[in-house]
């Protein structure tokens, strides 16, 4: 599981150096810049609440022979933290992850679960997926 800043998202994440593109803050044009690249497959996202706060979820992975070798600097990049470089790459097709997005009053929240080397033990992905179902945002009642 990872959550950090997920500000950049490019539409071709095989050729995404000088490509990445600022994403607004709210969850929403997360997951449509997400949805919308090419070479990937998403599921539709799902509304989901996170404690007091709504947005998605989604899954997310490589769709058809891509070769990741090929890519840019060898990485499928799926988003990133800054415009220069790449913070969240796929290195094989192998790899897939559930997104959930939430919406903290303007403010984006990115996390996920990444499974990267099937068969996965399935004992090991329901202890994760009870782990990552368990993280709330909540509202700071002395901010309101």
């Amino acid at each position: 599981m990872a959550w950090w800043p997920a500000d950049y998202v490019p539409t071709d994440p095989c050729a995404w150096q000088g490509t990445l593109a600022k994403v607004d803050p709210s969850a929403q044009a997360f997951v449509n810049a997400m949805t919308a690249q090419t070479s990937t497959a998403s599921t539709p996202p799902v509304e989901v609440v996170v404690g007091t706060y709504s947005g998605f979820e989604f899954d997310h992975s490589v769709e058809g022979d891509v070769d990741i070798a090929a890519c840019d600097e060898g990485k499928f990049c799926i988003h990133s933290e800054t415009s220069y470089g790449c913070s969240r790459w796929y290195s094989t097709q192998n790899e897939r992850e559930t997104y959930r997005v939430a919406d903290l009053n303007g403010e984006r929240a990115v996390i996920w679960m990444a499974e990267y080397r099937p068969p996965i033990n399935p004992e090991l992905i329901r202890e994760g997926r009870a782990i990552f179902d368990s993280i709330e945002f909540k509202a700071d009642r002395a901010a309101q």
